[in-house]
């Protein structure tokens, strides 16, 4: 499961109090303003706004957050959670996806592109972290940080476009041996 999508579904929870006080329905939001807490303290410093999100670095995690969880009044820009709990949702976030990784990624699984084409099956898995995944073409490795899980199941975070034409490139993958 993607961070991003986890933390929108926690902040559309706790957003509503915040942006009843709001000073204005639009809020402006741009790269190097300071975000604020519910009791004022400083959570953070955006980034990057990007599309719909606005990213809010914690000085210990980033974080891409909707921009309708932003409020805003005298102090500047506001949300409804504080540095610690904005660092704890992120860090559950990422323990929540590792373990629906860890699950999903298992010999057999098949697997789709970011773009949720077909790209084969779970072929092996190395003790190295390698995945070898077999398709009609043939087989292609790729290191287990290249995965993730999403709403159609084992993915790899590369549309299927990006991997052929990177597999084009590499001489042909030898398969990993499965882990002990």
């Amino acid at each position: 499961m993607n961070v991003k999508h986890i933390l929108t579904a926690i902040l559309a929870t706790t957003a509503a109090p915040l942006l009843a006080q709001a000073t204005a329905p639009q809020v402006e939001i741009t790269a190097g303003a300071k975000v604020y807490g519910p009791q004022g303290d400083e959570v953070g410093t955006i980034d990057k706004v990007d599309g719909a999100n606005a990213v809010v670095n914690t000085g210990k995690h980033t974080a891409a957050l909707p921009t309708s969880a932003f409020g805003k009044n005298e102090k500047g820009l506001l949300v409804s959670m504080s540095r610690d709990q904005l660092d704890a949702a992120v860090e559950a976030a990422e323990a929540k996806a590792q373990g629906a990784l860890a699950t999903a990624l298992v010999v057999g699984a098949p697997v789709h592109s970011s773009d949720q084409q077909p790209m084969g099956t779970v072929k092996a898995i190395s003790a190295d972290g390698v995945v070898t995944i077999e398709r009609a073409g043939g087989v292609f490795s790729l290191r287990k940080d290249t995965f993730t899980t999403d709403a159609g199941g084992l993915a790899i975070k590369n549309t299927k476009a990006a991997l052929d034409e990177a597999i084009a490139k590499q001489p042909p993958a030898a398969p990993a041996a499965p882990a002990k």
